[in-house]
């Protein structure tokens, strides 16, 4: 893989807004006096999408019959990085006004500003932003400005008051500890692997307690980490109290912050069905309706295509067709526009597929761009249960070999994948080869039960009985 340059990868991770925005920055005389950044910009940013140009031929454009100088070009580049570099950083200070007035409370306070600084100092104090451990961050660092400030001021005889300073460190701390545990533990019970999180005891202990069970910050990470840390029963009591503490404190958080709260709520509910207990598909299905109504978060990003597949999968198995196929077309819209097409010609083959309409689902996946290992595999075991539902043999057969080849040349698909996959054609397709044999059905029943490691295990099940009862 051929490596990009610094400047290639700061210039690709500008918007055509950013691109029109910097040319504006390196205009203005107070930011750039050198002219060649100018040309350097133009020059580098028509070519992004072309392989990368040679540093000699960019040079040939800013400095056209003149011999190469390698020093001055190194040093031309190394200007433009750092504009390109101060101007990111001046538009994350625009988008994050916390950290930007923390920033200004600093430059104020050293030049004893003192009406301006305070003004300042108060508005971060008393910030109603989102709730994120890099809020009690800024409150400690600003508080910290103004402990600096004030102590300076004070006579020998006066004690400054360190209480704020000590409360927002120890939020934040705490906050942070909580959020990144919570990341461990998940982590933990995924890969089986034991994380070993240095104080956990005393973290509980504290976030329990006065004052900071009453941040909701705070609670809600406390209850993520006891649900995912604690036996069943009380795991399941912090998942309830973490599922109503959403609800109430939507509002308090950002969007990304209250996505990654609620993805606790769907890992814990995926683990509850993996464990065979199924009425948790409903309680996943509620979490997901909480979230598709709630504005803020929905608008925030685009919609994965893989839980907007999700949604229609749970709710179809949940029976839940009407209010699945209004989901389908209503929030289609919510995906990223390269997704649409594609995640609805899939979806809508699915809902038929589930509604017995199985000539339809067949001509609905031709629409299928199959460019992604997933959908190919998704797909195709459609395609083969839509022929085994018609009884259409020959058809059947040629699906089921042509899946076994596409899954024995496909190197992007673990062996895992690749067995569970084999297994489900396997199965089914000793399941048409036994026709009305009663004794050959109850042995695959039993090979079945013996494996387990199969794609589509419950409907399976279904299917052999189904057969047996036939």
């Amino acid at each position: 893989m051929v490596k990009k340059s610094k400047t290639r990868e700061l210039l690709e991770a500008m918007s055509a807004h950013d691109q029109k925005s910097f040319r504006n920055y390196l205009d203005s005389s107070y930011f750039n006096c050198n002219t060649v950044h100018r040309q350097l910009f133009e020059i580098l940013t028509k070519g992004l999408n072309k392989p990368e140009l040679e540093k000699e031929a960019v040079y040939r454009e800013i400095c056209p019959g003149k011999k190469y100088d390698d020093k001055f070009y190194r040093y031309s580049i190394s200007g433009l990085n750092k504009h390109l570099i101060n101007y990111y950083t001046l538009r994350h200070l625009e988008k994050d006004a916390v950290l930007n007035d923390a920033v200004a409370a600093k430059a104020l306070s050293s030049r004893d500003c003192e009406k301006a600084f305070l003004m300042i100092h108060d508005e971060i104090e008393n910030s109603s932003s989102h709730q994120t451990a890099s809020l009690y961050h800024q409150k400690f660092d600003n508080a910290e400005t103004f402990l600096t400030y004030t102590g300076n001021k004070l006579n020998r005889k006066e004690t400054p008051d360190y209480s704020q300073t000590l409360l927002h460190l120890d939020t934040f701390y705490l906050a942070k500890k909580l959020q990144l545990s919570c990341e461990v533990a998940n982590l933990s019970n995924i890969l089986k692997t034991n994380y070993e999180i240095a104080l956990l005891d005393s973290l509980k202990k504290l976030a329990s307690a006065e004052p900071f069970c009453d941040f909701p910050l705070v609670k809600i990470y406390y209850h993520i980490l006891r649900m995912l840390t604690d036996r069943d029963a009380d795991a399941e009591i912090h998942f309830g109290i973490v599922e109503n503490l959403l609800k109430t404190h939507t509002d308090k958080f950002h969007p990304k912050e209250l996505g990654e709260m609620y993805q606790y709520l769907k890992n814990y509910c995926i683990k509850k069905v993996n464990q065979g207990i199924l009425e948790y598909l409903r309680t996943l299905f509620n979490i997901y309706g909480d979230m598709l109504a709630n504005k803020s978060l929905m608008n925030y990003d685009y919609l994965s295509q893989w839980e907007y597949k999700n949604i229609v999968s749970i709710s179809l198995r949940l029976n839940e067709k009407d209010w699945c196929a209004q989901f389908i077309h209503k929030y289609n819209s919510f995906l990223k526009p390269e997704e649409r097409e594609n995640a609805l010609a899939y979806n809508d083959s699915y809902f038929m597929f589930i509604s017995n309409e199985y000539r339809k689902a067949i001509r609905k996946l031709q629409e299928v761009s199959l460019n992604d290992v997933f959908y190919q595999l998704d797909a195709r075991v459609i395609l083969l249960k839509c022929y085994y539902e018609l009884e259409e043999t020959d058809s059947f057969f040629y699906q089921a070999s042509a899946f076994r080849l596409f899954l024995l040349r496909n190197r992007h698909i673990s062996d895992y994948q690749k067995n569970i996959y084999r297994n489900l054609i396997k199965f089914l397709t000793a399941i048409v080869r036994a026709g009305f044999s009663k004794s050959k059905l109850l042995k695959i029943q039993n090979e079945i039960e013996k494996e387990k490691n199969v794609a589509d295990l419950n409907w399976l099940r279904t299917k052999v009985r189904e057969a047996i009862a036939a």
